[in-house]
């Protein structure tokens, strides 16, 4: 059907927030859509809810994950899809009145290969929403409006997930959402990194972020901090670590730690610098830390950053500037 847009949403235990997501998806100005709504086993009134939804509009699906978790479902629901158009949508989440149809005419005025997103807006209604929240929905807005996501892509994940559309055609020629790894809303992205697909933004914003206690990011394993720098340290090595280069991680704290430990358990040779003199020349993990002026020398390596203080990142910013290959994961 022309310009159906494909919309898949798992759920699960989302009663609490369903209708309210089910109706800004009902006020979008671009009718044609179609919701497929996989059910991975919830445990509270969503199957019910979203029965009845089903019931009302005939564009909305109900179906039962016929796998477990979020990736079996969404695989599922992108199989089932009709559309011209794909995106993804979270059951807790607002969809603004235009984004459909902003999305779509900027897709069309776009080549082959893009994928279109555009800014967010989180909120929380039952506390004060945390600085962390403000803090990354800006970041993620600012990228938006430099068009600069890729040049930021192992710092965290650059698209969020229920905030952008694409061709189905092309969804579907990358693998779509087969064979990621969690977290799968950012090996997505790393996805359309590896076959290099413009990123578009619309000026409005497209998604109202909700957060609560009971958020799958919050709560499961498979969203955790290791999982991201174990996820970040494969695609590197994948898609951007170039054979015959040395490679240095700048940065001993927290951060430079729990990457150390990705690079050790997957036998990468690194050396190991910092700009704190108490670590110069301390062994860590049996790998003895170098001063931060090593890296400046070598500059026919690739460097790795990963420091905690923002302070610090500032100061490293400003000393890297001109260095050929530094790839920011923090």
């Amino acid at each position: 059907m022309s310009e159906l847009v494909s919309i898949v949403m798992p759920v699960k235990n989302a009663a609490e927030f369903i209708n309210a997501t089910i109706e800004s998806i009902q006020k979008q100005t671009h009718k044609n859509w179609e919701l497929i709504a996989v059910n991975d086993s919830s445990s509270d009134l969503t199957e019910e809810f979203m029965s009845n939804l089903a019931k009302s509009d005939s564009r909305i699906q109900l179906l039962q994950n016929p796998g477990n978790g979020i990736l079996d479902a969404i695989n599922f629901g992108a199989s089932q899809a009709n559309g011209m158009y794909i995106t993804r949508m979270d059951a807790d989440d607002l969809m603004s009145v235009l984004r459909l149809e902003d999305q779509i005419q900027l897709l069309k005025r776009n080549p082959p290969k893009t994928i279109v997103t555009g800014p967010v807006k989180y909120f929380r209604q039952d506390k004060e929403l945390g600085a962390g929240f403000k803090h990354y929905e800006q970041w993620l807005n600012n990228l938006c409006k430099a068009g600069t996501h890729y040049e930021h892509i192992y710092k965290e994940c650059v698209i969020p997930s229920p905030s952008w559309l694409m061709r189905f055609e092309e969804f579907n020629e990358i693998g779509g959402f087969t064979g990621l790894n969690y977290p799968e809303d950012y090996d997505f992205v790393f996805r359309l990194y590896r076959f290099k697909f413009k990123v578009a933004s619309v000026r409005d914003t497209v998604l109202f972020w909700r957060d609560h206690d009971a958020r799958a990011s919050r709560n499961l394993e498979v969203y955790s901090d290791q999982t991201f720098f174990f996820l970040k340290v494969q695609r590197f090595m994948e898609l951007d670590r170039k054979s015959g280069s040395g490679l240095f991680l700048y940065g001993a704290g927290p951060k430079g730690k729990k990457l150390a430990r990705e690079l050790i358990a997957n036998r990468i040779e690194f050396r190991w610098a910092s700009g704190n003199m108490k670590k110069i020349g301390l062994s860590i993990y049996g790998i003895i830390i170098e001063d931060e002026k090593a890296v400046y020398k070598a500059r026919n390596s690739q460097v790795i950053v990963a420091i905690s203080s923002p302070v610090m990142k500032k100061d490293v910013v400003k000393k890297l500037k001109n260095y050929p290959e530094v790839y920011y994961f923090c």
